[in-house]
């Protein structure tokens, strides 16, 4: 059913002339691509985009007029004091000037924060938006609602402020385009498609009955992805290529196993030494950064050493693995949100031996901090406990000892930077894309607002009013419009 469903979407596709879906990279691979054709690189057509497939959008979103936020107080991701009354002008998709409070020319498009304060737009570097989670052998419902619901978990992500977010594993290539081209809503995507692993590890599902078994006798995982099993240093490499020519831009592989499987321990390593070596070697060919899922030694360590280019979860992160991270410059990305979850869920089986994990966690982003370790922000928000939390997740650094203007750093500019996007994310910056987000209060002095709904003003993607208070007041026709009171 899968296969066949995937094929009709292929032919859609087509049919739409939206090109092969799994062909476009994330926009940093594109820009590299546009400057090649601005050396005199021959240059292939667009493929036009069916009007039906356009997302509705106000006549605002579309203007070249210059906007001017004005009356901010602006935290513009650096780490830096907030700056009150400052002024952010918007031309298009980016920012062109930032400055203090100052009289604007007339043919400016003002909007006035009221003292609001107006930040970059937050960043999810580890996230599982597609419906499916891990795996279609648990879902009986039909692919077309778990799509839906997929679309849905996007708007939900850039709704609550988070512009820009990594997806480690269910996010087939097509949702990433289907953003980019305005088809719907989201933040700005890269992805990693599935989680390599070996046989009898973390992706190697074998429901008791049920399932769809596809015709090399496995359970069928995600649809229209490459299956995630590879096992020696050959088949390792291919895996590589074979994840990459589908186009995912990081890879993410399972090192150790996971806190919900206690068969699956989360210190063991679950790749070899050659088989790492392999993996991180081809991804760094192509230019492709590789993150570990690793819970804590041996196999965190054994990551780090291979080369590998992100931790993400680190849970019982010991001093030598977190030394050994700071001296090579491995990001890691703790993921507090999930093991809060974890910890709370109600099965023997996982109670057990998740109790203390919040604990531990907070223990081991205190020695990362302690040594210097780059931090950058991610929630493994999925279907099974929502999506939008990133602001949950800098309450969360807050509680485990870094200050609130530490926490925005993280999930700001530091988080661009993990992701290889500092260029255009990141900071409120001349240059940049205008992706921002405006909050009623002070996050500085109370981080919990991030998180409050109705204290969110409004988000801005590209310069587009994604969500918020401020959508219907800037559609006034009057040039001079109060945003809000701050």
């Amino acid at each position: 059913m899968v296969t066949l469903v995937h094929h009709i979407y292929l032919l859609s596709m087509q049919r739409y002339n939206l090109g092969n879906p799994f062909v476009l990279r994330n926009s940093a691979i594109r820009t590299r691509q546009d400057a090649a054709v601005g050396a005199g690189e021959c240059a292939k057509p667009r493929p036009r985009i069916h009007s039906s497939f356009h997302l509705p959008k106000r006549a605002h979103f579309m203007t070249t007029q210059l906007r001017a936020l004005v009356n901010a107080r602006l935290i513009d991701g650096t780490g830096g004091p907030a700056r009150e009354r400052s002024t952010v002008i918007i031309g298009g998709e980016r920012i062109v000037e930032v400055t203090d409070d100052r009289p604007l020319p007339v043919s400016v498009e003002v909007v006035d924060l009221g003292g609001a304060t107006l930040m970059p737009g937050l960043i999810d570097c580890h996230t599982h938006h597609a419906a499916w989670a891990q795996s279609l052998v648990t879902h009986p419902e039909p692919l077309g609602l778990l799509v839906s619901q997929t679309v849905a978990a996007l708007k939900v992500t850039v709704e609550a402020g988070i512009t820009t977010a990594r997806d480690l594993g269910g996010l087939e290539r097509g949702f990433v385009d289907a953003v980019d081209r305005g088809v719907i809503p989201g933040p700005r995507l890269q992805t990693s498609l599935i989680i390599v692993s070996p046989t009898n590890s973390l992706m190697d599902h074998h429901p008791v009955s049920g399932g769809a078994i596809n015709s090399r006798g496995r359970y069928e995982i995600w649809p229209g992805l490459p299956e995630p099993w590879c096992d020696g240093p050959v088949a390792a490499r291919a895996k590589v290529r074979e994840v990459i020519r589908m186009g995912a831009d990081v890879i993410k592989i399972a090192m150790t196993g996971s806190m919900t499987f206690a068969a699956r321990r989360p210190h063991r390593p679950l790749f070899t030494e050659e088989e790492l070596a392999a993996i991180v070697d081809e991804a760094h060919l192509e230019g492709i950064p590789v993150c570990a899922h690793a819970h804590g030694d041996p196999g965190a360590i054994l990551a780090v050493r291979a080369g590998v280019d992100t931790i993400e979860h680190g849970t019982y992160l010991t001093e030598e693995c977190a030394r050994e991270m700071a001296d090579r410059g491995t990001w890691y990305v703790p993921t507090m949100c999930i093991s809060n979850w974890h910890s709370t869920l109600s099965q023997a089986s996982v109670r057990d031996h998740t109790a203390d994990m919040p604990a531990r966690h907070r223990e081991s982003i205190a020695r990362a901090v302690r040594l210097g370790v780059r931090i950058a922000a991610g929630t493994d928000t999925n279907p099974f406990h929502g999506f939008g939390r990133t602001g949950m997740e800098l309450e969360l650094l807050v509680e485990a000892g870094l200050t609130e203007a530490e926490a925005i750093t993280v999930a700001t500019d530091h988080s661009s930077q993990c992701l290889g996007m500092s260029a255009d994310v990141g900071t409120v910056a001349a240059g940049k894309f205008a992706d921002l987000l405006i909050v009623d209060g002070d996050p500085h002095r109370d981080i919990h607002l991030l998180q409050d709904a109705s204290r969110r003003t409004a988000v801005l993607k590209g310069g587009q009013f994604m969500s918020g208070s401020l959508l219907s007041i800037a559609d006034a026709p009057s040039r001079r419009t109060t945003a809000v009171t701050a």
